[in-house]
């Protein structure tokens, strides 16, 4: 029987846990390594419905990007949505393990998987973390285009409904990019010293905005959901593990869009 040590063994190879960004809570959330696995889902982040579709599909072990315990719990009262979550996980036995920026950072982890959907060409780190390990990615577009054809070519490759454009010029030629997965707006001024011609990233604040556009930079936010991307890539390879080490753990893609915006129009 395969246990969740096996996984998350080979899991720290591609994605090790001390690469993540000081105070992120990677690694084992809820659960235990020892328990045996006999079905596996990935999801982007842990929420109730997520919760509920594992139990449904006879999932024992979960696989996530964004921690389920970004803070610690106070108490378990279960009058707490967030509490009853934990404690539904286990009393069904269902164990938790997540990884964040350490596969923001890892090679062929979230960064470059982005570069790859971007289509970027020549792609180089971008923003180094306080290790020295590069949390977002550069490169070049397959064609020069304008701020506005460029939002627009996000929003196509990234395959969502709409995208921000933060520009002072939707005429501005754009050739070169760099990104940072999730929320990386805090890096913004980097893309200014690394002199790219656009930055993409989600969450942008109204008032950081404001000051990308007084410094000439041209962003473009897809929003946070974006990162959906990365229950996909590990469930690929996850499967080629199975194959690998013989695992046969039937892996779930989890169906839940855990996405807290609706994009009206």
């Amino acid at each position: 029987m395969t246990k969740v040590a096996d996984i998350v063994k080979r899991l720290r190879e591609d994605f090790p846990e001390e690469i993540a960004s000081e105070g992120d809570p990677v690694g084992m959330q809820i659960g235990s390594m020892d328990a045996d696995v006999t079905k596996v889902m990935t999801t982007l982040d842990v929420r109730p419905q997520v919760v509920d579709e594992a139990i449904e599909n006879g999932v024992d072990l979960i696989i996530s990007h964004h921690p389920v315990m970004f803070r610690p719990a106070k108490n378990l009262d279960f009058a707490d949505p967030q509490n009853a979550m934990y404690g539904k996980l286990i009393a069904n036995g269902v164990t938790v393990y997540s990884i964040h920026t350490n596969s923001d950072k890892a090679q062929n982890g979230s960064a470059d998987w982005q570069a790859e959907e971007l289509e970027l060409r020549d792609i180089e780190p971008f923003a180094l973390d306080a290790d020295g390990i590069a949390i977002g990615r550069k490169g070049k577009l397959p064609k020069s285009m304008t701020a506005k054809e460029f939002a627009y070519y996000v929003k196509d490759k990234m395959q969502i409904p709409m995208a921000r454009l933060i520009t002072a010029d939707n005429d501005k030629m754009i050739s070169t990019v760099a990104f940072i997965c999730g929320d990386g707006g805090k890096f913004w001024r980097q893309a200014l010293v690394d002199g790219v011609d656009a930055f993409i990233t989600g969450d942008i604040y109204y008032h950081v905005g404001h000051d990308m556009i007084s410094a000439g930079l041209t962003v473009v936010d897809p929003g946070h959901y974006t990162e959906k991307l990365f229950k996909y890539k590990v469930g690929e390879r996850l499967e080629k593990w199975n194959k690998d080490y013989n695992w046969n753990v039937p892996v779930v893609i989890s169906e839940v869009s855990t996405n807290p915006f609706q994009d009206l129009f």
